[in-house]
Formats: structure tokens, C-alpha cells, sequence
């Protein structure tokens, strides 16, 4: 879980690309990071609520992978209500995993309209205490909202 110091947009996305544990092994951390800034130019993903959810598609990857990145100071993300992120989530997907992709960035975002989520995120905790929130808060989410069928 990287606590990122970047406290633009663009750069906290690659920060989080480059710092995350989950992108180490893929081997195409430039693509993804062109992936998920060019679809960010495109429209800002910043919720609002100090949350941002980038996201992008590419072939290079086989799987839908999801990190975390907390900001102390903020992220100008360009969200709707003008308050600076501090918790920017990345996804990215492979082409052909549309559903499911749907899926997780559906989970993410009604997970972070909890307040109290939210708060339990950006506490001082060890990362994989917060790993195990998110994992068990997007579990539940799944079992009530169903996952795609093959």
C-alpha cells in the first residue's frame, strides 16, 4: 500500500504503477501507465469524496489488478467537488474482460461511498491490514452483487 508523494494527477498514477507491489512482477508497467493516463486525459476519474478510481485496458496483462495508493497531502485530481484525493485506486484490464471489469470498478466505488471505509483506508495501519479490508469489504460486495458469467 505505497503512500504516495506525488501531488499531481498524472505522476501519483505512475507513482502507484511503479511503487505498487501487485504491478512488480508484470513486467509492462510503462504500458499499463500509458494505458491509465491517456483514458485519465480523456475525462477526470476523481469521484469526489477524496477518491479517484484510474483506470485503462491493455493487452498486456492477462488479469484485472486493482492497487491502492494513500496521499496524505492530497492529489489535485480535477474531481467534481474540487477536494484533493487522498485514496486513487488503479485498475487496469485486459481487452475481452469488459464484465468483469465492470464488476470490480462497481465494487470499488460503492465500497469508497462508505464514509467509515473511507476512514478505515487512510488510517495509520499496517498495509496488509488494509489489504485485508479492502479484499474482504470487495468479497462481500461480490457475494451480494453476484460476479459475471463466463
Amino acid at each position: 500500500m505505497p503512500c504516495l508523494s506525488s501531488q499531481d494527477k498524472f505522476d501519483a498514477i505512475r507513482e502507484l504503477i511503479h511503487r505498487a507491489p501487485v504491478f512488480a512482477g508484470l513486467g509492462c508497467r510503462d504500458e499499463l501507465e500509458e494505458a491509465v493516463v491517456q483514458r485519465e486525459r480523456i475525462l477526470s476519474t476523481g469521484l469526489g469524496r477524496g477518491v479517484a478510481v484510474a483506470h485503462g485496458t491493455t493487452d498486456t496483462i492477462k488479469d484485472i489488478v486493482i492497487a491502492l495508493g494513500i496521499s496524505e497531502q492530497g492529489i489535485d485530481f480535477d474531481s467534481f467537488d474540487n477536494a484533493p484525493v487522498h485514496l486513487l485506486f488503479v485498475i487496469t484490464n485486459p481487452p475481452g474482460r469488459q464484465m468483469e471489469y465492470l464488476v470490480a470498478l462497481s465494487a470499488v466505488t460503492r465500497l469508497v461511498r462508505d464514509e467509515s471505509f473511507r476512514d478505515s483506508l487512510r488510517a495509520t495501519v499496517p498495509p496488509q491490514e488494509i489489504e485485508l479490508k479492502i479484499c474482504q469489504a470487495f468479497g462481500e460486495c461480490l457475494d451480494k452483487y453476484g460476479t459475471p458469467s463466463n
